[in-house]
């Protein structure tokens, strides 16, 4: 009986811990089956169906289309040049010049007695600059030899003056050509020579290109900057060009090359300074391809990396699509 007694609270006591574990087992489940449903719910709540952030490519709507415009990869010629920052000389050394300037002395000895022309003047051939009086002639006019601008005026009332004595009273260009004076790295100066066309481009002539040749490459680096300094002589048939004005110039110095190519608006830098360009088999789903581009001209990039031609990419709203891979709309 004693047994008995003993066993009866040993049955109780094994009920109860297979109870509680069973109990245990049930909330772990359920937990589990909570933890799937939010995860299900999560994925459900992410990025829109039209985006994948894994592949980097995103879909678009018949409407978001016209956003963009694709066409296949071609080709374009990139001219390979040197490039450089000068100025244009007018007063200092240019017109000191005597291919490019005439200096004007009195036919004979004299004293000025007025000067008709001031600096800046633009003159026509014969047209009167200055008066001397002489021994024989007590008004003799002293005109311009060649059309230009007075470029230089050392003429005052009463100064003497002789036939080749410098400074002559006064100085005139023909202004149709101006220097451009500039410099370029040392390591690019093997690659430039004396007649090769120079591309001239100003801020005060927005657009405008002046064309000129390179007609001399100083001996000498600057160690400071360790720059060489090349002079043009550039065409202003229209006198447009203003002594100091500051001058980007761009000198050819081989043949153009024909590239793979891709238009400025195709092409992408991203937030982390990686250019990137975007491709499309479907006309409907574009991915993000990673390039590497090299020149540009006239609205053109040249693309060493990343296209082939005859690829379909997007030419223009690359960066629509760039943005909606960062921020994927959520209707």
């Amino acid at each position: 009986m004693s047994d008995l007694k003993h066993a009866a609270p040993k049955a109780r006591l094994g009920r109860a811990v297979h109870f509680t574990a069973t109990a245990i087992a049930a909330v772990l489940a359920l937990s589990a089956c909570v933890r799937s449903s939010n995860t299900s719910s999560s994925t459900d709540a992410g990025p829109s169906a039209n985006t994948s952030q894994s592949d980097h490519s995103v879909e678009l709507s018949d409407g978001q289309l016209s956003a963009i415009k694709i066409e296949p990869v071609g080709s374009s010629l990139f001219a390979i040049e040197k490039k450089g920052i000068g100025s244009i000389d007018f007063d200092n050394k240019l017109y000191f010049d005597n291919n490019l300037s005439v200096q004007v002395f009195p036919p004979r000895e004299g004293t000025i007695v007025k000067t008709v022309a001031e600096l800046g003047d633009e003159v026509q051939k014969g047209e009167p600059l200055y008066t001397i009086a002489t021994l024989n002639d007590p008004a003799l006019m002293v005109r311009s030899p060649v059309i230009g601008q007075i470029t230089a005026v050392n003429a005052v009332p009463g100064l003497f003056v002789q036939p080749g004595k410098a400074p002559a009273p006064y100085a005139v260009a023909d202004v149709s050509t101006k220097w451009m004076v500039g410099s370029v790295p040392e390591g690019d100066s093997p690659a430039l020579h004396t007649g090769q066309t120079a591309k001239v481009t100003v801020m005060a002539c927005s657009g405008r290109v002046f064309e000129g040749k390179i007609t001399k490459i100083y001996p000498t680096i600057d160690a400071s900057t360790h720059r060489v300094t090349i002079r043009s002589e550039v065409a202003d048939p229209k006198n447009e060009l203003r002594s100091g004005m500051l001058a980007v110039f761009a000198v050819r110095v081989q043949d153009p090359v024909e590239s793979t190519a891709l238009p400025a608006n195709g092409v992408v830098r991203e937030a982390d300074g990686t250019m990137t360009a975007w491709v499309t088999s479907d006309r409907h789903r574009f991915s993000q391809r990673v390039i590497k581009t090299g020149l540009r001209e006239e609205g053109q990039v040249q693309i060493l990396e990343g296209l082939q031609r005859g690829e379909l990419a997007v030419i223009d709203g690359g960066i629509f699509l760039s943005n909606m891979l960062q921020a994927p709309p959520t209707d």
